[in-house]
């Protein structure tokens, strides 16, 4: 495997940078729900990643680095909100009318 080159290392973390801002202000607007949903997919998507990175030895290591260090930092994000949506719904579920206590 040769050098990698400065310039496309700079872009891809460029544009990492620009998708984490993007991800995060379109994920504060969304609802609980909707936010979990996202994270779920994301660990799919990285999973299945991950099973590629098995099976294709020439796969680049970073790239599987870089994946567990956003697993692992997403992760405590992904039970928090798992968490507040199921009090979010046990709170609606408790306010709605002729529900007796």
């Amino acid at each position: 495997m040769g050098v990698l080159r400065p310039i496309p290392l700079i872009l891809i973390l460029a544009a990492v940078v620009v998708g984490l801002a993007v991800l995060m202000r379109v994920m504060h607007e969304m609802k609980l729900r909707a936010q979990f949903l996202v994270l779920l997919v994301l660990g799919i998507a990285i999973g299945f990643t991950f099973l590629a990175m098995v099976q294709l030895p020439h796969f680049p290591h970073w790239l599987g680095v870089s994946l567990v260090v956003v697993v692992l930092a997403t992760s405590p994000f992904a039970i928090r909100t798992f968490l507040r949506s199921l009090v979010e719904e046990d709170a609606k579920a408790n306010e709605m009318p002729g529900r007796k206590p």
